[in-house]
């Protein structure tokens, strides 16, 4: 049976402190990268692109379920870096960055910057943590397994790491599932009042 964690604040440290800003810092530099390419890059060659329906912001099926199922679906890919030196993590951050950046872009040809703030901002402060701590599992990960390799770690995974990863996991499950509430019940309402309740340029993908 796997028990709470011992130390919140150690648990912080070792998968957090570090894993978080480096996984971060990869979202943020492919996000500018989408944003600065803009049309260049097919949103329907991103990760999600093709499922958005006629616009990236407003996904042809909105509800929490749908929402909740991609997501989590999304993080379950990126888990796959514990498995694979943190490269998939790594890729999942880079596509799923591109795709933010290549989407705002576009929205930033026809609509206010308030309007996309407030189509990003309600379930993103929510949805990009959950996104990191995953991210992080897969990175530190991958990190353990690459000393092991190497023979500075005489175990490739520890009973303690399994249960703190796990917390983690559970974590941003949490936090997935309440962004997806917000995102499909909460973002648009909120948009629709900042844009006088028109989105109608909304850019299609």
């Amino acid at each position: 049976m796997i028990g709470p964690p011992s130390s919140l604040r150690g648990i912080a440290r070792r998968w957090l402190a570090l894993y978080v800003p480096v996984a971060a810092l990869i979202l943020g530099l492919s996000t500018l990268v989408g944003f600065l390419l803009g049309d260049a890059i097919p949103v329907d060659s991103l990760p999600a692109g093709s499922d958005a329906g006629s616009n990236p912001f407003l996904p042809s099926e909105i509800t929490t379920v749908s929402i909740a199922v991609n997501n989590l679906t999304a993080m379950g890919v990126m888990l796959l870096g514990a498995v694979s030196l943190g490269l998939v993590t790594v890729l999942g951050l880079v596509l799923n960055g591109l795709l933010i950046g290549v989407v705002v872009g576009l929205a930033g040809q026809e609509l206010p910057s308030m309007v996309i703030l407030a189509l990003l901002l309600p379930h993103g402060i929510v949805e990009i943590p959950a996104l990191l701590i995953v991210a992080a599992i897969g990175l530190r990960f991958g990190r353990l397994t690459v000393r092991y390799l190497r023979g500075t770690e005489d175990r490739l995974v520890t009973e303690q790491a399994l249960r703190e990863a796990g917390w983690l996991v559970g974590v941003a499950c949490v936090l997935v599932l309440v962004a997806a509430y917000i995102e499909a019940n909460v973002t648009l309402a909120i948009a629709e009042r900042v844009a006088d309740g028109s989105l109608s340029g909304l850019p299609s993908a």
